[in-house]
């Protein structure tokens, strides 16, 4: 399971990924009303497992948009993903 995170107000919190629709088309499927400035997972590195990078969700990073849903590529292996 991959969960996006973001810090709001000092608290953590975690939304989970569609993880079927990740498996089959390479993209990350949010509805809009999880969407918010600051949702990051993270990664080790390609560099070295032992460091981890966090990749933020951004509006640039929006590929395709719907009524529902927002679209973002993922390009990272899932044993990458933390």
């Amino acid at each position: 399971m991959i969960y996006l995170r973001v810090n709001s107000m000092g608290i953590l919190r975690k939304v989970a990924v569609d993880m079927a629709f990740l498996l089959t088309h390479k993209k990350i499927r949010l509805p809009k009303n999880y969407f918010e400035e600051g949702l990051y997972f993270l990664h080790k590195t390609e560099k070295s497992e032992s460091l981890t990078e966090k990749y933020y969700l951004t509006r640039d990073k929006i590929i395709l948009e719907d009524k529902v849903y927002y679209y973002f590529d993922f390009q990272l292996k899932l044993e990458q993903v933390l």
